[in-house]
């Protein structure tokens, strides 16, 4: 049923998205340059918001159709109460994940003024964050008329790896 939400979530989003980007560039004069994106501003209120479990300011980050799928899980979560629940249990409060680093490594800007972002992180797990996971991350970036940004949609994967990669 998510998958099935997912692919009709995807070609709606195909149909919307040149409307609603004319319809943003006329209203309020954004461009592809309107809005500079800055992948570690960008991040800040997402990994500090998790990491203090302050999930208020982690749906602050998240736009009204984000999508998150973790490549090593079956779901997929539409919206930003789904993702948030997704996020908040069992992976902050059963598995005190807490990001480490979060580092872009790669990103280019779409004609709509979209960022896809693509990058590697480090999380830690565990009650004393014993356990040690890295993996790679593409996000899409929505721009907003304020020159913020609003994540839309985060897909990841892990692996459990040596406790001596996450001290990087």
């Amino acid at each position: 049923m998510h998958t099935k939400a997912f692919i009709r979530h995807q070609r709606e989003e195909k149909m919307r998205i040149p409307a609603l980007g004319l319809a943003l560039c006329l209203a309020f004069g954004v461009t592809a340059a309107g809005a500079d994106f800055r992948a570690q501003t960008a991040h800040k209120g997402l990994i500090e918001g998790f990491n203090s479990r302050d999930w208020a300011a982690v749906k602050r980050v998240l736009a009204d159709d984000v999508v998150f799928h973790r490549a090593n899980a079956k779901d997929v979560f539409i919206g930003p109460d789904a993702v948030v629940a997704a996020l908040k249990q069992p992976i902050a409060d059963s598995w005190n994940v807490k990001f480490a680093t979060l580092n872009s490594t790669n990103q280019f800007t779409g004609k709509d003024g979209r960022v896809v972002e693509r990058g590697d992180f480090v999380i830690t797990a565990g009650a004393n964050n014993e356990t040690c996971y890295r993996g790679s991350y593409m996000m899409t970036w929505l721009p907003q008329t304020d020159q913020s940004w609003k994540l839309q949609i985060l897909a990841w994967q892990d692996v459990e790896t040596e406790m001596a990669s996450c001290k990087t």
